[in-house]
């Protein structure tokens, strides 16, 4: 994937969630396939990602595969969790283990199914 070099001085590539979305997305109600479409959506939008609609689901988000930096990575992450309205406690995950695309889609399925479990329990 090649990535957009030019960034007005002192901007921050692209836009915010709410500038984009409004209301935040539900991970579960979406499924995969139209989880996977919102993040590379927001690859595209906020990170300058070319192509995001070609990026492959099993490329890793940092260096080689998509090529985020590790402060992008935590910015992804932040936009992440704003987008879909939920909370990553597990940043070991998110920082050591070099997540995908794909990985990430099914942690905030996952994560969206938690929290509705949690808020009929």
């Amino acid at each position: 994937m090649t990535r957009g070099t030019e960034t007005a001085p002192g901007s921050i590539r692209g836009r915010t969630s709410r500038e984009t979305h409004g209301m935040p997305l539900d991970a579960a109600e979406l499924g995969y396939d139209r989880t996977m479409e919102a993040l590379r959506k927001l690859l595209a939008d906020r990170f300058d990602v070319d192509a995001a609609s070609d990026l492959p689901a099993d490329d890793p988000l940092f260096a080689v595969g998509v090529g985020l930096t590790s402060l992008e990575g935590i910015e992804f992450l932040c936009e992440v969790e704003k987008q879909f309205n939920v909370h990553i406690k597990d940043l070991d995950w998110w920082v050591y283990e070099t997540p995908t695309l794909g990985a990430v889609a099914h942690y905030l399925i996952d994560l969206s199914k938690k929290q509705h479990a949690h808020l009929e329990g």
